[in-house]
């Protein structure tokens, strides 16, 4: 009979525990709740390697930040071009930054450096004969720099770029210049490094894959506005020639190329709340020699002018969250509660360039585009876009080419339509349609459909 009285004082005492125990362990099923697993914090890492146990921030906050990514696209001729097929394309990347700033105290001052491993085939060249590129990151299969330079920023701005930048080293034009930020959707080459300047330059000028040494300066007086200015050497060289990217050849002989350009740019500011856009005017010139369109004569120099406008037409958004003090700024009731600035939305972009007609292949040029960022309801990051490409030959690339018994010469053109789908911040997926009208600007080979799709990791 004794049991029952022995028992009775431990079952008070573990009722006793287990009550001032429960908030405790509520608190720690919440804490685990709260608290990604692995596989969840490394899908929503931006990194695929995530933070290395801390090194990557430990890095990043001295200053030093390592980067890189592998890119791979799978492409099939359906019809017209050269031949129906296949090809793959690959490209690795990886580069270092470095903030002086904060590594030493330097204030202003960068460097950066950026590599290339090209490997696989060109749809283009393989597949359709087209100028127009099919793929951005085609190229010749080598090793090879990209950037190397050194950057000193003057009366820096908390928000909005520095008064004045100074920038050298071995550069690429198309990092800055000739740049539609909403055309960086697509794959196709023209949207980036556009067909007018990689075809008039020569070898293609200063734009990926291929760098070139150089100097570049940028001043803004005001936030919204700045003026680009910038020279490198003339000829890169053909990429199975300069295949490691240092190939310098600084002399009157392969003669200098020169880009200046003017950046206007509206709402972009924290407390503008319109919708954002840019405006680009720009020219080049090259200092070597050419050979006239017809071919038959040699000038000195060349040129070309083009304008770059991105606005965004429209722009999903919720109104601003009241205060849950219920306290309030507004002056008054009526009014208007700003949209939050989302990047969701529609995007559009065009651009347009004319070339004197005696000593380029490509006259005339222009290109179109839209974007929309999270169309699909819950896939806020995936873009979908369509964009126009037109490159019209000059009149005496097209006599020369009628001359030598092409028919229906005179342009050519690409229609893409892409969807790119962010799977984790570090991982997205592209397929992509492209349909080229006249491969090679004349109506030797058929229109070309081309069907792909593009995954790209960052390391």
């Amino acid at each position: 009979m004794r049991l029952p009285y022995l028992l009775l004082p431990a079952l008070l005492a573990a009722g006793a525990l287990t009550l001032t125990s429960a908030p405790a362990q509520q608190q720690i099923l919440q804490d685990q709740e709260s608290t990604p697993g692995p596989l969840t914090a490394w899908l929503d890492g931006e990194h695929a390697l995530g933070d290395l146990n801390g090194t990557r921030t430990f890095l990043e906050n001295k200053g030093v930040e390592f980067f890189g990514g592998y890119t791979a696209e799978v492409w099939g001729n359906t019809r017209g071009g050269l031949k129906t097929g296949a090809v793959y394309t690959g490209l690795l990347d990886f580069g270092l930054n470095l903030d002086f700033e904060k590594l030493v105290g330097w204030q202003g001052a960068s460097f950066s450096t950026t590599w290339l491993w090209l490997s696989g085939r060109d749809a283009s060249e393989d597949l359709v004969g087209n100028s127009l590129t099919i793929s951005n990151i085609a190229g010749f299969n080598t090793f090879r720099n990209l950037e190397l330079w050194f950057q000193q920023e003057l009366w820096a701005r908390e928000n909005g770029p520095a008064l004045l930048s100074l920038r050298v080293g071995q550069l690429t034009a198309d990092s800055e210049f000739l740049i539609s930020d909403y055309a960086a959707t697509f794959i196709n080459g023209t949207f980036g490094w556009p067909d007018f300047a990689y075809t008039n330059l020569p070898e293609g000028g200063p734009g990926y894959p291929m760098g070139a040494p150089g100097v570049r300066l940028a001043v803004s007086p005001t936030p919204w506005l700045t003026v680009l200015a910038a020279a490198y050497q003339g000829n890169v060289f053909a990429q199975n020639v300069n295949r490691a990217g240092f190939y310098w050849r600084l002399d009157r002989t392969q003669g200098y190329t020169w880009l200046g350009e003017s950046q206007f740019r509206w709402n972009h500011a924290a407390e503008e709340t319109g919708l954002p856009g840019q405006l680009k005017l720009g020219a080049w010139f090259s200092s070597a020699n050419f050979a006239a369109a017809s071919g038959d004569t040699i000038y000195w120099g060349n040129s070309g002018y083009y304008a770059v406008l991105d606005q965004m037409l429209f722009r999903e958004g919720e109104p601003a969250t009241p205060p849950t003090d219920g306290k309030t700024t507004a002056k008054s009731f009526k009014e208007p509660v700003p949209l939050e600035k989302s990047s969701q939305g529609l995007d559009a972009f065009g651009r347009i360039s004319f070339n004197p007609q005696d000593r380029n292949t490509i006259g005339f040029y222009f290109d179109a585009g839209l974007v929309y960022t999270g169309l699909i309801p819950g896939r806020d990051d995936d873009q979908l876009g369509l964009a126009l490409g037109f490159a019209d030959l000059s009149n005496g690339a097209a006599q020369t080419l009628f001359d030598e018994g092409s028919r229906q010469v005179g342009y050519e053109a690409v229609l893409e339509l892409t969807y790119v789908a962010q799977i984790t911040p570090w991982l997205s997926l592209q397929p992509d349609a492209q349909y080229i009208i006249r491969p090679g600007s004349t109506g030797d080979l058929g229109n070309a459909f081309v069907l792909g799709a593009r995954a790209a990791v960052t390391f």
